[in-house]
């Protein structure tokens, strides 16, 4: 038997964008693939590995495996991520978290059209009975509530705005599955190929085609808005539209432009 790895984030030279920094916190702009902290399976090659070769200016709070972390993407999600430097800096913004005084801003890209093009998402979220690592709709589940905005609708995919009011685990995936437009490339809640058989027949092949450029769930975290808790000045940060998006957006005008 392997001797145990020690409880401890090794330093490691993973490259970061840092969109902010000041004497309080870090904001960061995760790319795809990237797992945040070390967990099972992934205790080498994460963003907070990358963060402590960057700086040993990380708050404790999260203990030794997650120096600095006030929030969290998933793995495959881009975007905006806080960190922050000193105790009584995370302390102060998690209140602002835990009293939703965050505005958290993504970009999403769905499939189909939703009816409204503007609406609020109010219902509970709870850890799977048959999957312990899916989550789902049910009323045994905590408040979550999400409002959306259709802001381009090419019929096939709409990319949409979500503002999340709560932060509940994998919420945006699973209340754009809940409404029946699951996230682009999402293979837990049914945004890979599954979301073609609602496809009308014209579309399967342009389906197919984007789908074959996806290797994730086509979900970014755009903008994170706060008072800044230490400064009182007000702070947004926006992380830019990965590649990835852009691309698959461009396919769809060019479709548009091609009818």
């Amino acid at each position: 038997m392997p001797s145990p790895e020690p409880l401890k984030v090794t330093p490691e030279n993973i490259p970061l964008t840092i969109l902010f920094e000041d004497d309080y916190y870090i904001a960061l702009n995760k790319p795809k693939g990237l797992v945040v902290h070390p967990g099972a399976g992934n205790f080498h090659g994460t963003l907070v590995g990358g963060l402590v070769n960057y700086t040993s200016q990380l708050s404790s709070i999260g203990g030794t495996l997650r120096p600095g972390l006030v929030h969290r993407l998933d793995k495959d999600t881009t975007g905006v991520l806080i960190v922050a430097k000193n105790d009584e800096a995370h302390w102060k913004l998690g209140r602002l978290f835990a009293d939703r005084q965050v505005y958290k801003e993504y970009k999403a890209l769905v499939w189909g059209t939703p009816d409204p093009s503007e609406s609020i998402i109010e219902q509970p979220i709870g850890r799977s009975p048959a999957n312990r690592k899916k989550f789902v709709v049910t009323d045994a589940g905590k408040f979550a509530r999400s409002r959306y905005e259709v802001l381009n609708s090419y019929e096939i995919i709409s990319e949409v705005k979500v503002i999340i009011e709560t932060g509940r685990t994998h919420q945006i995936r699973v209340h754009m599955q809940y409404i029946g437009h699951p996230v682009v490339g999402d293979d837990v809640y049914g945004g890979k190929n599954r979301s073609l058989d609602s496809v009308g027949k014209l579309y399967q092949d342009l389906g197919k085609q984007i789908l074959a450029k996806v290797d994730r769930q086509m979900l970014h975290a755009f903008c994170i808005r706060f008072q800044h808790p230490i400064l009182q000045n007000d702070l947004e940060i926006i992380a830019p539209l990965p590649e990835d998006f852009i691309e698959i957006e461009n396919l769809l005008k060019n479709r548009e432009t091609d009818r």
